[in-house]
């Protein structure tokens, strides 16, 4: 009977002294998986604040690079004389645009994707030729700087401060940016609008 009590009672002492031991393990693990938890959370948000893009330069660039693939196709396909003298200005003067809005976004040298809309219209005037690509594109003229005016004044008129801290960028705000370029935009649209009306487009005159 007193080997039956001795063996009893060392049971119970090593199970009261591999309990702290065991809570011990167990602390350790949940804490493991909060700090993991808490550095998972530590690197979305800072992916998240990596991406982040500005969007009225990309959207600047997008709409520099639609005008420029557009016109070089003119260069090439455009029947009319007007409409090819047009279309070396805009490869010109948006070249231009597109280098300057790259140096404010830090120098990226990617070419832009086209929109939808873009991509759209540009498969539709590769599909033209003469007479009917001149009119095609002379209306997609008119209606891309106008769309390009009324977002380019948007921003203007809102005075929207830039956010770019990336090296290399420049210190222009993109109302500054809009601003400095609307002069441009406006002439296009003038001569885009005349250049329509001469070869019988059926662009709307705002």
């Amino acid at each position: 009977m007193k080997n039956v009590c001795l063996i009893f009672s060392l049971v119970v002492c090593a199970g009261l002294m591999c309990a702290p031991a065991a809570h011990g393990q167990k602390g350790q693990k949940q804490t493991g998986q909060t700090d993991q938890t808490g550095q998972t959370g530590q690197t979305r948000q800072k992916g998240q604040t990596g991406t982040t893009q500005d969007s009225f330069l990309n959207k600047a660039m997008e709409m520099n690079q639609a005008e420029i693939n557009l016109s070089e196709m003119a260069q090439n396909k455009a029947e009319n004389e007007m409409v090819k003298e047009f279309a070396d200005m805009m490869v010109q003067d948006h070249t231009k645009a597109l280098n300057e809005l790259r140096s404010a976004a830090g120098g990226s040298q990617s070419e832009p994707s086209l929109s939808k809309e873009h991509q759209q219209m540009s498969d539709k005037l590769s599909r033209l030729n003469g007479a009917a690509f001149d009119k095609a594109y002379m209306d997609a003229m008119v209606r891309n700087h106008q769309q390009a005016i009324e977002a380019f004044q948007k921003v203007e008129n809102t005075g929207a401060a830039s956010t770019r801290q990336k090296p290399g960028t420049n210190n222009k705000s993109d109302a500054d940016i809009a601003r400095e370029m609307l002069p441009t935009l406006q002439k296009h649209l003038n001569q885009a609008e005349m250049v329509d009306r001469n070869i019988g487009g059926s662009a709307t005159i705002k």
